[in-house]
């Protein structure tokens, strides 16, 4: 049995589309259970950091993290200086808006790290 290699770029693309459209039709049967404020772009994250490891090398990849969690000790610190307190409530939700936006660019970098290098 052959398996589909995951380094093709079109595969990547199709994976992260069919995953959404799954989401998305899963959230529109379980639409009483199916929490308001969850979107079917808040899994991309978990999708796009492991597509951008298969396209960057363990370097470029490990800065990528990095830099994910600079963001996250960023916002820990603008939450304790402007409210004078950190409440993991209010912390997550932003930080994994800022994920999705983060993560989404990085694998875009990496699809060009990717027929650059």
């Amino acid at each position: 049995m052959k398996f589909v290699k995951l380094n093709n770029l079109p595969i990547q693309l199709l994976i992260l589309i069919l995953i959404s459209i799954i989401i998305a039709l899963i959230r529109r049967v379980l639409h009483r259970f199916w929490p308001s404020r969850l979107r079917y772009y808040d899994f991309w994250p978990l999708i796009t950091v492991y597509l951008s490891a298969l396209n960057l090398s363990l370097n470029w990849f490990l800065y990528m993290v990095i830099g994910w969690m600079s963001i996250s000790i960023l916002i820990v610190l603008g939450q304790v200086i402007i409210k004078k307190e950190f409440l993991y409530r209010q912390f997550f939700p932003v930080f994994w808006r800022f994920s999705v936006v983060y993560t989404t660019i990085a694998y875009l970098c990496s699809i060009f790290y990717r027929f650059m290098g």
